[in-house]
């Protein structure tokens, strides 16, 4: 295995989401919320699952996706591991309900109560391990209402290769705050690291993030074998096209039937 070439400096290691929360914001700003949000409504009007239903988005951040759901017309609740991305996201919400939960149990959040959740950019890929991805399927299926759909995305290895590799950036955001980025993938173990150094007024942060990559037709077969979802459809990013030996972002959309 090859060695994540990072820098020597090193901030004081903290856990993923917790010091990056007030930065992260800005970070992501490249990331076009509306646009997520308007191909999730598509997709959920296309499975005819009824007029604005209650969501809740997995993973949910600081909630600038379910703002734009919320905008929409839904109602959207959220649940993240992270007590600080869920505070920026609690702020952003103060209407919606939070849960600080994380797949792949889900323990603090209510069964039978939501019939759409999803599980946006990539979210799934931090399961690192094929047992512990269809724990994690079992449980939403578990968790949804009946019949209830569950929508997600993973990236693929070209995603990786193409945008990832040996990637870096960085932002001074003022005086106090500035955040430095460097991702690295590593094709033999199918593994992509991230490592962000945090720089803020109570000293330098280090958060390191582990995404395990995972083949298109892996998950599509722990579907099939390990749980009771029904795979409706695999599309490529933001179309209702199939996904396919060159689609960077595969969407699953699953459905647990009456």
């Amino acid at each position: 295995m090859k060695k994540t070439q990072f820098s020597d400096k090193k901030g004081q290691p903290t856990a993923p989401y917790s010091k990056i929360a007030a930065v992260y914001d800005q970070m992501m700003l490249h990331v076009n919320y509306p646009r997520w949000a308007e191909f999730i409504d598509a997709v959920l009007r296309r499975e005819k699952v009824g007029e604005f239903p209650y969501l809740l988005d997995i993973g949910c951040g600081t909630g600038r996706f379910l703002t734009e759901m919320h905008k929409l017309g839904y109602h959207g609740d959220g649940c993240d591991p992270s007590r600080e991305m869920l505070n920026q996201a609690k702020n952003r919400l103060p209407g919606a309900d939070f849960f600080r939960s994380k797949l792949p149990d889900l323990l603090e959040v209510p069964a039978d109560h939501y019939p759409v959740m999803t599980c946006l950019y990539d979210s799934i890929n931090y399961l690192m391990d094929e047992k512990t991805l269809a724990q994690a399927l079992r449980t939403v299926y578990n968790k949804l209402q009946t019949p209830g759909v569950f929508i997600f995305d993973v990236v693929s290895r070209l995603n990786c290769l193409h945008y990832f590799q040996n990637y870096s950036d960085s932002e001074v955001l003022d005086e106090k705050t500035a955040y430095y980025r460097e991702s690295y993938f590593d094709d033999e173990e199918s593994i992509q690291y991230n490592q962000v150094r945090i720089h803020t007024a109570e000293g330098i942060f280090e958060e390191s993030h582990r995404q395990r990559i995972y083949s298109f037709k892996t998950i599509e077969q722990i579907i099939d074998d390990e749980t009771d979802f029904l795979m409706a459809h695999c599309f490529d990013e933001f179309s209702f096209h199939k996904a396919g030996r060159r689609t960077t972002r595969a969407h699953f959309v699953l459905r647990k039937l009456d």
